[in-house]
């Protein structure tokens, strides 16, 4: 995705807007806005990265941590590698929201210095992120689920077919030999009586 994807006749308060409702381009805002931060978050948590990645390449980590149903840890991974310092003077259409990201930040302790991190401004994108992992984990789980399923009756059917005594199910040959037996008995049995 370009830098300046988002720039295409957006005014400062459709990306406000859009900033506080839609988490694809809230996340996306973040990356643009200093994409070296988050390639040197990304790098922190060891995950790995092509040379000189693009936004887009820092966008798909950030989407296969949440479809990793599996890491409990994505969230907080996802989270960490977007609590990045925004930079008002980055040349594209994420510049010149400093202050309006500031009134959206949680109050900071007394004399504390601060760095601005776009994601706690951003209105509800850790719960997003959040929902989305718990989605992907959802389908890892009924996938499982499935799987576990396909396997017994698969189990099943081997130890069927293991037990088949000429090509015949083990209990059917064995109540076709009791008939027999039974059978021979009754016509051993009658053939006595004469």
């Amino acid at each position: 995705m370009s830098q300046n994807a988002y720039q295409g006749g957006l005014t400062s308060q459709e990306i406000k807007d859009l900033l506080n409702s839609d988490f694809e381009f809230a996340v996306n805002f973040i990356i643009d806005n200093n994409p070296s931060a988050i390639e040197s978050n990304i790098s922190s948590l060891s995950i790995p990265l092509p040379q000189n990645p693009s936004n887009l390449q820092l966008r798909e980590v950030l989407d296969s941590l949440l479809q990793d149903g599996e890491d409990p840890n994505a969230v907080e991974k996802f989270t960490e590698i977007l609590s990045v310092p925004y930079i008002d003077t980055t040349p594209n259409y994420t510049a010149g929201f400093g202050q309006y990201i500031e009134s959206k930040m949680p109050p900071a302790p007394n004399n504390a210095s601060i760095t601005i991190a776009v994601i706690s401004a951003v209105a509800g994108i850790v719960g997003v992120a959040g929902n989305i992992w718990q989605g992907y984990k959802q389908e890892d789980i009924a996938e499982i689920q499935q799987q576990m399923q396909e396997d017994a009756i698969a189990f099943e059917l081997e130890k069927l077919e293991r037990t088949k005594i000429l090509g015949i199910p083990q209990a059917v040959f064995i109540a076709v030999i009791v008939f027999v037996m039974f059978v021979v008995l009754i016509i051993f049995l009658s053939n006595r009586k004469r």
